[in-house]
């Protein structure tokens, strides 16, 4: 198991709070897992919320919870964070930064990773992971999140806005760790994305207060507002991040939350994310 060397300190505006907000990445010891402070919060698929519209929601109760979490916990997992206490200043949301997870990915490099001890220990102590051995899917009329067992493993998520856009349109990416080559460089980067209506109509409806052009890839008809794309099929890769991020919730603590095996997703979201996890953990 590994945790951060130091910590480190983002600040920026929360999508949709739209005030400043901080969150704090500190070391935490073997077992203890990613965690959230204000209340002690962890990042588990338990405390996932079933109203979710953009993005992940974890909560205790009513007046205790963490907002667009899954981009700092898609690069935490990816990377190999699997202990963390994260401290959040605000009003609870995780700062938007740029849309991407590759801030997040940056810092963690910066302060370098260290084996994470028990305490009064200073042996290592092992990462396991799952590797559930039975196929398992979740729909939503034509979406669906498909686990499929594999010796690897390998996510891949398709879209399709065609309805909406043809600058997104269909777009299809597949990323194998093992083989592709590191999270940094090819799924870190992609931003979240949408079309000018659908933040134009969130946004009047207030789930949007932040900004939108620093932190979104928006599509309006058949063109980008704010192009160009950072990655080939940023998309499809910025859906795999999410995954990434929505997986980490599996993770016991201290424990790897992607599982061993292929997961393969189309025109999922944060609710289909969560209702896969809730299948998975049956």
């Amino acid at each position: 198991q590994q945790t951060v060397r130091r910590s480190f300190t983002l600040i920026g505006v929360g999508l949709h709070s739209g005030e400043w907000e901080t969150v704090r990445v500190c070391p935490a010891r073997a077992g203890e897992g990613r965690y959230f402070v204000r209340v002690r919060i962890p990042a588990a698929a338990a405390l996932a919320q079933d109203n979710l519209r953009l993005s992940m929601r974890l909560a205790v109760d009513d007046d205790n919870g963490v907002i667009t979490c899954e981009h700092l916990l898609s690069a935490l997992e990816a990377i190999g964070v699997d202990n963390a206490r994260i401290e959040l200043e605000g009003s609870g949301e995780v700062p938007i930064v740029d849309g991407s997870a590759y801030q997040f990915a940056y810092e963690c490099a910066r302060v370098g990773l260290v084996p994470a001890h028990a305490d009064g220990s200073t042996a290592e102590v092992p990462r396991m992971a799952w590797r559930p051995s039975e196929m398992i899917t979740v729909r939503d009329g034509d979406a669906f999140v498909q686990f499929i067992p594999d010796a690897v493993t390998k996510l891949t998520y398709g879209v399709d806005f065609t309805y909406k856009s043809t600058a997104i349109g269909k777009q299809w990416e597949s990323w194998t760790p093992t083989e592709d080559g590191d999270y940094v460089d090819l799924i870190a980067r992609a931003r979240t994305f949408g079309t000018m209506q659908d933040y134009m109509a969130y946004f009047r409806a207030g789930y949007i207060r932040g900004g939108l052009e620093q932190c979104a890839l928006i599509a309006n008809g058949d063109k980008f507002w704010n192009p160009p794309m950072i990655l080939p099929n940023e998309n499809a890769r910025h859906k795999i991040l999410d995954l990434v991020g929505d997986l980490s919730l599996m993770a016991e603590p201290g424990m790897a939350g992607v599982p061993i095996g292929h997961v393969l997703a189309y025109k999922g979201s944060h609710r289909l994310h969560a209702k896969f996890l809730a299948a998975l953990a049956a």
